[in-house]
């Protein structure tokens, strides 16, 4: 069975922007590329009513990446740099229930959509530290906290289920990522509820490895690492993001600037997006060595996870993946 393919968006008018601020120009090459339709990035407020509810088939969750401090430590402050209406992109909340409680609300709102997932990253990293080769958590106990964080959250519904699939997603940052056979079996078995399955991001995994510089090598690498997966993690990959990342050199060529620690927190924050860009490159696959992935993980969505500055890259683009992807009988471009 062919998966269901989307692409990535958001409720951001610097997405919409690209399309002369026409959905209907959105519609369009989602027809012409034989698409099933969006999965859109939201955030924890009700989604805007221009979005057209009928073209988005999943939402990718707000990444509040810095949420283990609060999480974990009760000492911790929170920077007096952030303003408050912030505070919950980067940490999730100013307190345990209130990561819990904002974290309901993003799902209550994006329910409203009818999505048949929502993508959570089970991570961590903080301004201070995302350019450190060493973290603060292991992977262990960003994945115990995550189970933590997600049985609560599912707890607080009808039912003790989320309103719609929560799809975990693999990062390079500590947490999940697939490199671990046996401790991705034991998150696995920490996680109370039954809506819950995992996505792969091929891209993601390439960084994790740190050894992808070339596109053929890193599709082998990817199956290499999906080889030594218990099966059982394989049957619940239900989701992919499709991307090509090959920043291994980069990775390891790369410290954090000089005087770091000095710099204003949003000088930092700056730096980190230009960082994180050069880390988790979002091209397109030209090699139809990459079917090899697809095949192996069957998932029921693939969703082309693209990065580009204007609407004809993102159509270049996805042609591009989508030539490369695609069994030939089912390319109609």
């Amino acid at each position: 069975m062919n998966p269901k393919e989307l692409m990535n968006f958001s409720i951001y008018d610097f997405d919409l922007d690209k399309f002369g601020g026409s959905f209907e120009n959105v519609r369009s090459l989602i027809k012409n590329l034989g698409l099933d339709g969006l999965e859109l990035l939201v955030n924890f407020d009700p989604v805007p009513e221009k979005i057209p509810n009928e073209i988005v088939k999943a939402v990718h969750l707000p990444s509040f990446m810095s949420w283990m401090r609060i999480w974990k430590d009760e000492a911790f402050k929170i920077p007096k740099q952030i303003e408050d209406n912030s505070i919950k992109y980067f940490y999730g909340g100013k307190s345990h229930d209130e990561i819990v409680s904002n974290f309901c609300e993003c799902l209550s709102c994006a329910k409203e959509l009818n999505p048949a997932y929502g993508v959570f990253h089970a991570t961590f990293t903080e301004v201070e530290s995302a350019f450190s080769k060493e973290q603060l958590y292991s992977d262990r106990e960003i994945l115990y906290a995550t189970a933590e964080l997600l049985n609560e959250t599912a707890s607080s519904f009808p039912g003790g289920e989320p309103p719609f699939d929560i799809y975990i997603e693999n990062l390079w940052y500590p947490g999940l990522k697939f490199l671990d056979s046996d401790l991705t079996l034991e998150f696995m078995d920490n996680l109370e509820f039954k809506r819950w399955k995992f996505l792969l991001d091929t891209g993601h995994l390439m960084n994790a490895t740190q050894e992808c510089n070339d596109e053929e090598k890193s599709i082998d690498t990817i199956i290499e690492c999906l080889e030594k997966l218990d099966s059982e993690i394989i049957k619940n990959i239900n989701g992919m993001h499709l991307q090509l990342s090959t920043s291994g050199d980069y990775q390891k060529n790369t410290n954090e600037p000089e005087k770091y620690s000095d710099i204003s927190f949003n000088e930092k924050y700056c730096l980190i997006i230009d960082h994180l860009r050069s880390v988790d490159e979002h091209r397109p696959f030209s090699s139809e060595k990459c079917r090899e992935i697809i095949d192996y993980i069957r998932p029921e969505f693939l969703t082309h996870e693209l990065q580009t500055k204007t609407g004809q890259e993102l159509e270049n683009s996805l042609r591009k993946q989508i030539k490369a992807s695609r069994k030939e009988n089912q390319i109609h471009l």
